[in-house]
């Protein structure tokens, strides 16, 4: 494929440790586009291997307001069927532009292992010395291991090595929109974490039009954003004035994705002043907000909201998926909630529902299209420009191939 992603596709077998380059053909990518839809075709393709599939949209690491979208499409042992999740933050801009727009890694390892990409490479490394340490050490090893603070890392803690409905893949030290249970899949197949760092480049077949009709959506996206971050852009319905006024106590700043104009993730502070804004000798002063959905449940099962933050702290060191455990701590105070919490990654299920898309953002037309486009579906979620119309017409320009709406349909 000569524009808006990379030259080569991998495939993994965890089963052999060889990894094989695949041409990304034009026509493949004209047929079914990029990401869930993409991703969804190659899981046909390789389905004999139980594979999970790591894939990007065309507009993934672009200008493209929103760009950072990753996808991971497996069958869930949450639904029983095959799902897609987001990869949000910079994990999903980074595997485009490490070399492979999309990986499908098969069977199972041996041994522990974690799966290492850079520079259109491919390595497997032993990951023995990794299994049982927590998300937050498996971070820092890996980064420390190999050289760079900037590696991106999905990995499991505890909840996923013992291949819990409840686990999910982790995204750096925090959680995700994995609501289908994922972490269990890495598990199943001996996969600790897959690091990734991109100092690629993507070619763009008009890059003055691409970039003037970025301009212009820019533009829309902005207009139309509710004027709110961070803590304030979360629906609290339900959530009574002091729990709010708790967490508000507590917040640092507001984070955002890759290009991605609304920042809704928000960061805690409760182990030092919120207010400092340099870095101190505090060791894990707080934690990042990166599931509201999730910050929610905690709280309407009763969680107290001046403790919220270590509750979803420890959730994510041991990979546990926060919405997926927050009936299990209805009721409990805080050393009782993180009590509880090694328990649930020791053994617990996630309740069964029925969705394709996480449930992360509103399911709609136009959070589909992002799951293809590689747009973050919580700000397409707000913004009726970000739509399959404005889509096809990117990558119109951005590929000189020919594409409507209807491609950006599952």
């Amino acid at each position: 494929m000569d524009y808006l992603y990379t030259e080569y596709y991998l495939v993994v077998d965890l089963a052999t440790g060889e990894a094989e380059e695949v041409e990304l053909e034009e026509e493949f990518v004209q047929e079914n586009v990029g990401g869930a839809k993409l991703n969804m075709a190659l899981y046909e393709e390789h389905k004999d291997g139980d594979p999970v599939v790591l894939g990007t949209g065309p507009f993934t690491s672009t200008l493209v307001p929103g760009g950072c979208l990753g996808v991971i499409t497996a069958k869930s042992p949450v639904t029983g069927n095959v799902a897609h999740a987001p990869i949000t933050w910079n994990a999903g801009a980074e595997l485009k532009l490490s070399g492979y727009s999309f990986v499908v890694i098969k069977n199972k390892a041996d041994n522990p292992t974690y799966l290492w990409l850079h520079d259109e490479i491919a390595d497997f490394v032993d990951a023995s010395a990794l299994w049982g340490k927590d998300v937050w050490e498996t971070v820092d090893v890996i980064r420390d291991e190999q050289g760079e603070d900037r590696i991106q890392l999905l990995s499991i803690g505890k909840a996923g090595e013992n291949k819990l409905s409840t686990a999910q893949i982790m995204n750096n030290y925090w959680g995700d929109g994995d609501r289908f249970g994922f972490g269990a899949l890495f598990g199943e197949k001996n996969l600790k974490a897959v690091a990734v760092r991109g100092m690629g480049e993507l070619d763009i077949d008009d890059a003055e039009a691409f970039i003037e009709k970025t301009e212009e959506l820019l533009g829309k996206v902005k207009s139309a954003l509710p004027g709110k971050s961070g803590l304030d852009a979360i629906d609290f319905a339900d959530i009574p004035d002091d729990a709010k006024a708790a967490l508000k106590s507590q917040l640092h700043r507001v984070e955002a994705d890759f290009n991605n104009p609304f920042a809704y993730k928000f960061f805690l502070k409760y182990r030092e002043d919120p207010s400092v804004m340099k870095s101190t000798d505090v060791e894990e002063p707080g934690v990042l907000i990166s599931d509201p959905m999730g910050l929610a449940a905690l709280l309407k099962a009763g969680v107290p909201a001046d403790a919220v933050g270590e509750v979803f702290e420890k959730a994510f060191k041991l990979g546990l998926n926060p919405a997926a455990v927050a009936s299990k701590l209805s009721g409990k105070d805080k050393d009782a909630a993180l009590a509880e919490l090694d328990s649930l990654a020791e053994s617990s299920e996630a309740e069964k529902f029925e969705a394709t898309f996480s449930p992360f953002a509103p399911s709609s037309d136009r959070m589909e299209a992002a799951y293809i486009a590689g747009i973050c579906p919580v700000l397409a979620s707000k913004v009726e420009a970000l739509n399959a119309e404005m889509f096809a017409e990117l990558m119109s320009i951005g590929t000189g191939m020919d594409f409507d709406a209807d491609a950006f349909k599952m």
